[in-house]
């Protein structure tokens, strides 16, 4: 009993005339015309990305050079040549994966054999695939053919990275580029196909699949015939969905409406049902970019049909559903997304770093990031153009069942500015940075877990308190200090006998216009004055400073140059702080 050999579906249905390759006409049309005329070339490149047609055509023209009857530029498929060249026959067409065969020897013996005349055949066809593989030696060993080959030989060279081929190779051959191949192609060829092998399948499965092809007809076929080996020959969209599962276009509709609506509720819901069906969220998160992309299209140009590879029903879909949004939203609804993508492949648990960042996409509140902020503000100024009263939300405070004493925050500015002329040497805040040096000894020693992060510490004030300067790569170490700042203010304002706060910032985003006691401001007309002008107003703290120890720093404006005061602590900071040390426990 003989047993018939399974035939994958691409493979069975690969064209095997150029009439039949989907989607290249602009590389088919071009082959045909110069085998009518007897034009071809020793070289030819073929370009493009996987499941186009490459190896496809290539075998076809390596047919249609030798075929003994072709028909309008193609092959018959009749001829013994053709049938030969078909099931392998004939000796004088090779096909050479590059991959597994990229060394100077392997191409050294395609240079000897090239040399004889074909047997059979007219020409001796070297078919390459995925030439890029090659070795540089091997590159070098196939120039010198390929710039004074035979008569009797053609080089068909097939990749899927053309950048990677050297360009002694590219300048002397054809190069052809293969297109990726569009949804409503893909869908017609597939349609051609069902109908060959008697399958039932809907117009919305057919628009699926094509969608999941991504532009390669072989991924749709190996797809369609995947989702028939376990739904039968009856495909609809739920099945072809189940079969591959995945959540299709209806979710995300749906998720993009909860998110314009601001449905918190539904965006859990969406989530919950797609985990119980069995999706894959990494999946669905990016089919939702793409989605919130092909929406943006739909926002900014009229030309969409061209920009969005999809059917004309989704399209439609898309332009009214971007009708109810806005630009703002849908580019922060990519940026977010795409940020919480990366995020999520280093969390334990990747759904809650997905539903966070989707329900703070319904609470523009909740985002602090810097365009989030400027889309907010200039919210308010179009509403304060149009005179509407903008409403200042209250914040909800939580019943506490008994009195907890409030910990005092930092502003929400980063730095409140201070004048000089405030300042006085009794003055909290120029207290506690005068005795930074024996207060941060103080936290050392009562909390040595952050011991690391307040010693040697530089140090600033503004109006509310004293403010711990971190380099830019301190981010860890500026990140303990936040997170313990009350215990830093602790100790703080039981050495001076008064209440401040303490804060932390970059060296880089201290602003250059404020004016404090540590960095001090003045225009350049008056900038000789800088320290005079501090003389006269608090002498106390300057008499023992040297100008010396003023130096310019990281000049940001023409209207301001900026100096720092160095210096290292004396015998008057820790009398000072021993003095208020003493009037607190009196």
């Amino acid at each position: 009993m003989q047993i018939m050999a399974y035939q994958a579906i691409y493979r069975k249905w690969r064209p095997a005339v150029f009439e039949d390759v989907v989607g290249q006409e602009h590389i088919t049309k071009t082959l045909q015309n110069q085998l009518k005329t007897g034009k071809i070339s020793h070289a030819y490149l073929f370009c493009g990305t996987r499941g186009t047609g490459k190896t496809t055509v290539a075998k076809i023209l390596a047919k249609a050079i030798n075929c003994q009857n072709p028909k309008n530029g193609s092959p018959c498929n009749e001829c013994d040549i053709c049938r030969g060249i078909s099931d392998g026959s004939i000796l004088d067409v090779f096909e050479i994966d590059a991959a597994s065969n990229n060394g100077v020897d392997n191409i050294r013996e395609i240079i000897e054999d090239s040399k004889y005349v074909a047997t059979e055949a007219k020409y001796r066809v070297y078919i390459i695939d995925e030439v890029h593989m090659l070795s540089q030696g091997a590159f070098n060993a196939l120039l010198k053919t390929l710039e004074e080959p035979p008569e009797h030989t053609v080089f068909i060279l097939a990749t899927t990275e053309a950048h990677k081929v050297p360009q002694t190779i590219l300048s002397r051959c054809q190069r052809f580029d293969f297109k990726r191949i569009k949804t409503e192609d893909i869908i017609r060829r597939m349609r051609e196909i069902a109908m060959g092998e008697g399958l039932s399948v809907t117009d919305d499965a057919f628009g699926l699949l094509a969608q999941l092809a991504d532009g390669s007809m072989r991924d749709g076929l190996t797809i369609l015939e995947r989702c028939v080996s376990e739904s039968g020959d009856s495909l609809t969209y739920d099945a072809v969905s189940k079969a591959l599962g995945i959540s299709g276009t209806a979710p995300l509709f749906a998720m993009a409406d909860a998110v314009n609506d601001g449905n918190s509720a539904k965006i859990f819901e969406i989530i919950e049902q797609l985990m119980s069906d069995g999706r894959d969220l990494n999946n669905f998160i990016g089919n939702l970019i793409e989605h919130y992309r092909n929406l943006l299209i739909c926002k900014v140009t009229d030309n969409t049909e061209k920009l969005i590879d999809r059917e004309a029903e989704e399209i439609i879909k898309l332009k009214a559903q971007a009708e109810r949004t806005s630009f703002e939203k849908l580019s922060g609804a990519i940026s977010a997304l795409s940020n919480a993508k990366n995020e999520a492949k280093w969390a334990n648990e990747p759904r809650v770093i997905y539903e966070l960042a989707l329900i703070k996409l319904t609470r523009p509140e909740l985002n602090s990031s810097f365009d989030a902020l400027l889309d907010r503000i200039e919210a308010l100024e179009e509403k304060v153009k149009e005179g509407i009263k903008v409403a200042v939300q209250k914040e909800e405070k939580t019943p506490q069942k008994e009195p907890v004493k409030p910990h005092k925050q930092p502003s929400a500015r980063l730095f409140v500015p201070v004048d000089i002329s405030t300042l006085t040497p009794e003055s909290p805040c120029v207290a506690a940075a005068r005795a930074w040096d024996k207060i941060s000894r103080q936290i050392s020693k009562k909390y040595p877990f952050i011991a690391s992060t307040v010693l040697g510490r530089r140090v600033t004030i503004d109006k509310e308190g004293i403010i711990l300067i971190f380099e830019h790569n301190e981010v860890m170490s500026k990140e303990l200090a936040n997170k313990h700042r009350q215990e830093i203010e602790e100790v703080i304002n039981q050495a001076i006998g008064s209440q401040i706060i303490a804060k932390t910032a970059f060296l880089d985003d201290i602003e250059d216009n404020i004016i404090d006691f540590w960095k001090i401001g003045a225009k350049k007309e008056h900038q000789n004055n800088t320290i005079q002008d501090l003389d006269e107003r608090f002498p106390e703290i300057v008499e023992d400073i040297d100008s010396s120890e003023f130096i310019s720093y990281k000049p940001q404006d023409d209207d301001f140059e900026q100096v720092e005061m160095g210096g290292e602590e004396d015998d008057d900071e820790e009398e000072f702080l021993d003095e208020n040390e003493r009037e607190s426990e009196e």
